[in-house]
Order: C-alpha cells, then sequence, then structure tokens
C-alpha cells in the first residue's frame, strides 16, 4: 500500500483518475476509514465550494478535505468531521477532485447524486452547531475513560 500511496500522482497523470480506500476520519460520516472506495479525478475544471479535493500538504501527506472557502489561488478547506479549517492551501497543491465513491456496491456520483447535495447542505449547515456538542462528548468520553480506570 505505501508504494503505491507514493504513487498516486504519477497514476492520477497517467490514467487520469484512481480508485482508492480512504484512511483516517476526517470526512466521516460520508467516508468509513478503509471501508468505502473513492474515486479521485486528475483536476479537468476549475474548483469550486463543496469540491472534496485530494492534496499533498508540505509532509508529503495526502488530504482529502472539503472546500469551503475559495480565495484567489488559495483555498480554505475542512474535512466533514473537523472542527477546524485548513487555509492557505493553494489550488496548485491539488491533486485531484472527488468524483464519486462507493458504499459497498453502490456508485455515489457527487455532481448527480441528489442524496449527496443534501448532505453537504446539511454537513456545512449544521457546522457550528455540532463544534460544541462534539467538545462535550469528548469530555465526557474522557471522564468516562478515566472512570473505568479507577474501577480495576
Amino acid at each position: 500500500m505505501e508504494e503505491r500511496r507514493s504513487n498516486i500522482e504519477e497514476i492520477i497523470e497517467r490514467d487520469g483518475q484512481i480508485l482508492e480506500m480512504p484512511v483516517g476520519v476526517s470526512m466521516w460520516p460520508m467516508l468509513k476509514n478503509r471501508r468505502d472506495a473513492i474515486v479521485i479525478q486528475k483536476v479537468a475544471r476549475p474548483l469550486k465550494t463543496n469540491d472534496v479535493v485530494l492534496y499533498k500538504r508540505s509532509n508529503n501527506r495526502y488530504v482529502l478535505h472539503r472546500i469551503i472557502r475559495i480565495d484567489g489561488d488559495s483555498l480554505v478547506i475542512r474535512g466533514d468531521n473537523c472542527d477546524r479549517s485548513e487555509r492557505d492551501v493553494k489550488t496548485g497543491d491539488v491533486i485531484g477532485v472527488l468524483q464519486g465513491f462507493y458504499k459497498g456496491k453502490r456508485y455515489i456520483d457527487c455532481d448527480r447524486n441528489r442524496g449527496y447535495k443534501i448532505y453537504v447542505f446539511l454537513c456545512r449547515a449544521t457546522y457550528l452547531p455540532r463544534i460544541p456538542v462534539r467538545k462535550a462528548f469528548r469530555i465526557i468520553k474522557a471522564i468516562c475513560s478515566r472512570v473505568m480506570t479507577f474501577k480495576n
């Protein structure tokens, strides 16, 4: 897998797209870690708000996040399951755009699927209210973890 991951850019450049499994939880609940399959396509049109893009950070890690805002040549992006946005991502760092993804055998096209568009709207609309709920959940989880440690 590591050799394949290091060749993602070459495969997208050569074939125009790549089929991969996402790793991580930043795009949950849309994408499940190592369970769903994603189709990343070479950037062939101007990027737009709500596109999910694959880009490479300066530490050579690949990241798949949603565009929240476009400021000229700079993007503000955030994972659907993240509290903070990442700013000043250059459009030149973007390797590809999420074309669609597989949930089991069902393919969801990001440009055509009505359910996906509703998900994106709801995800964006509920971002601010979800922050305190997430923080409260983390605090409760930490307290429960400590209580369980003391019981043992």
